[in-house]
């Protein structure tokens, strides 16, 4: 929520940029001026310039950047064409179908996205590396763990990318394979680790920033990818990494499972990185405006008008209500079936991911009317989000599709919204302990991996333990507890079930829609790289 306290001065004028401002002041202006000369010596000074490393993570929960590329072309969310809104060209379709274009913007601005961390990172570190302060040599290693992270979303989604580190080399740079590109990532977050601060977490001084435990569950994260990334697998270095997380009793699973994702969520016990978004400071999530209706514009006060959009698949908002595990009526939810049909039986408490039923204004009792409502629409003008999407184009009704709910909406909430987001979260590291403890022993019923699942189905859940584990259920649970949070098609992937037929995507023909291509953008622009196969 609020900003640290050391970083607020260097996102000024990022903040600025995003909300349109036209008045800088010098302060400001200086930023791209001062030269270790004249700046980076004391110890708030190099704070302050490190902060602007940051800025970029701001976009990164928007509908146009890194949540739409690991989201839509998996399981989870889709973007219906509603009529005239959201066709755009296409591409949300695109995504989704895995039929990706070399100059689809998401993509565009999903490598643009990395790769602007990369820069500003590089271009911090010419001048941070020649500060005489004390404190320079942890700056140094803040941001080279943050370029190591950056370079991990990018080795994700486009496999051999170039390394880049020097910000004065203007040869335009050659792609690496993506295991050279794994080995520096491996060892940028190994050798700057144990530099970065160990406390600090929840509400204190070094929130949003990386440190020590962000850097140990960026390495987790790569380790357990390291057999799709470089062609072998790494548990044991998946295991002991998590371990340094768990054993550090910094961390522990909140036990209410949507205190993670309230309104002020910043000292929530499992957030070990996380962007800390403010809906006037710091704008980008504005996942309120990508889900919601129009008409819930009355509903939270909205400061404008939502754009009826991202919505989430019914097989995936099915998953949650698991009739077998104790049969008879547990609970009741929005049904299927176009026409409301009740579905009855367990009901997982993290169903609060998503908003459906009637919708009403902000006095809970006036039901919302929509006069654009289609005339096949069986439910007419009441707005009543339902888990059915009669189709995927070009008509999708209105209001069909289970919004996403994951992150709390409140009256009065702007279009950008104040809940942070979390890029590690402690949750997944126990998830991705279980994992990798399974498949290191080959047997997805290991007593470490069952307790675990079984520790968050229950508390986060409240839903009986499970008896057994397969590999299907284990990535079923992992989706439920990991809904929204960007990692859904890396998932899939290492599953290999990402190519597989899921609602709204036919089963495709081979694996290369696994990785994104090359923007056309920068192929053209610089003749060293070499374009992923099957593009």
């Amino acid at each position: 929520m609020k900003l640290n306290k050391l970083i607020t001065a260097s996102v000024a004028a990022s903040v600025c940029f995003t909300l349109s401002c036209t008045k800088l002041d010098e302060t400001e202006l200086l930023y791209d001026t001062v030269t270790s000369a004249n700046f980076y010596k004391t110890d708030a000074e190099l704070a302050s310039a490190v902060g602007a490393a940051y800025n970029n993570l701001y976009g990164l929960l928007g509908n146009g950047n890194i949540f739409s590329v690991q989201e839509v072309p998996s399981d989870e969310i889709v973007v219906p064409q509603r009529g005239a809104d959201w066709g755009d060209g296409g591409h949300w379709v695109r995504l989704k179908q895995h039929a990706y274009k070399i100059d689809d913007p998401m993509i565009i601005n999903s490598w643009n996205f990395g790769f602007s961390g990369v820069t500003n990172c590089n271009k911090l570190l010419v001048a941070v590396s020649e500060s005489t302060s004390p404190n320079a040599p942890a700056y140094v290693s803040e941001l080279k763990a943050l370029r190591a992270i950056y370079y991990l979303w990018l080795i994700d989604l486009f496999g051999n990318v170039p390394i880049t580190t020097d910000f004065t080399n203007v040869a335009p740079p050659a792609t690496k394979p993506r295991a050279e590109v794994y080995a520096f990532i491996e060892k940028e977050l190994l050798e700057n680790a144990d530099a970065l601060p160990k406390e600090g977490y929840a509400d204190g001084p070094f929130y949003s920033r990386v440190t020590y435990y962000t850097a140990q569950a960026a390495l987790l994260r790569l380790y357990l990818n390291a057999q799709v990334y470089k062609g072998t697998p790494e548990w044991d270095k998946a295991i002991a990494t998590a371990d340094i997380i768990i054993n550090s009793g910094k961390f522990a699973l909140m036990s209410n499972y949507i205190d993670n994702f309230k309104r002020d969520n910043k000292g929530s016990s499992e957030f070990i990185w996380a962007v800390p978004y403010d809906g006037v400071k710091a704008g980008g999530n504005n996942i309120v405006m990508m889900t919601l209706s129009y008409l819930n514009q009355d509903t939270y006060k909205i400061n404008a008008q939502p754009w009826n959009g991202f919505a989430t698949t019914a097989e995936f908002y099915k998953s949650y209500i698991d009739p077998a595990l104790n049969p008879g009526p547990q609970g009741e939810v929005v049904g299927l079936s176009p026409l409301g049909t009740k579905v009855t039986g367990t009901v997982d408490k993290r169903l609060s991911n998503f908003l459906v039923g009637p919708q009403y204004a902000a006095n809970g009792t006036t039901r919302l009317l929509d006069g654009g409502a289609d005339l096949t629409d069986p439910d007419g003008p009441p707005l009543t989000f339902t888990p059915y999407i009669n189709e995927l184009l070009p008509n999708a009704w209105r209001q069909s599709g289970a919004r996403i709910g994951k992150y709390q909406f409140y009256t009065g909430i702007l279009q950008n919204a104040d809940n942070d987001f979390p890029i590690y979260r402690y949750a997944d590291v126990l998830l991705m302990k279980a994992e990798a403890v399974a498949r290191k022993n080959n047997n997805w019923n290991d007593p470490v991996t069952l307790a675990i699942v079984n520790q968050i189905r229950t508390t986060h859940g409240g839903v009986d333990p499970l008896g057994s584990l397969t590999a299907e259920s284990f990535l079923a649970e992992r989706g439920r507890e990991m809904f929204a949070e960007t990692v859904r098609r890396t998932d899939m992937i290492r599953f290999g079930t990402f190519n597989r037929a899921f609602d709204w995507h036919a089963a495709d023909g081979d694996t290369h829609w696994n990785l994104f291509p090359i923007p056309a953008t920068q192929i053209n622009a610089n003749p060293n790289l070499v374009q992923n196969p099957g593009y």
